[in-house]
């Protein structure tokens, strides 16, 4: 792969919870981890029938460049083009230095 095919911009979000304003209850929120230029490669998806209510998953291949993501992991959800993605899987591409390929998945 090559650095000029990186030419789609996508933002990753780590989870975060913090404790509401009495100190209680923790609330569940996004906060931005970083962003990166990648390559998008739609792999196809599939429709079915989940309860009673017909619902689509879109799979996604996303390619970033290997860099200091040492919070990357599988909680982290991928947001482009107005959806988000949440990752499957975390795939080293070329070694250390190269490339990470993270497979995600869309449910509509």
């Amino acid at each position: 792969m090559l650095i000029g095919e990186l030419d789609r911009r996508i933002a990753l979000y780590n989870p975060t919870t913090a404790a509401n304003s009495y100190g209680e209850k923790a609330i569940s929120a996004w906060s931005l981890y970083t962003t990166r230029w990648a390559n998008v490669l739609w792999k196809g998806g599939t429709e079915g029938d989940e309860n009673d209510k017909i619902t689509g998953m879109s799979r996604v291949h996303f390619y970033i460049r290997n860099q200091s993501l040492s919070s990357l992991t599988l909680q982290t959800k991928i947001t482009y083009d107005s959806k988000d993605y949440f990752i499957k899987v975390i795939n080293e591409v070329d070694g250390r230095q190269g490339f990470l390929e993270l497979i995600a998945e869309n449910k509509d």
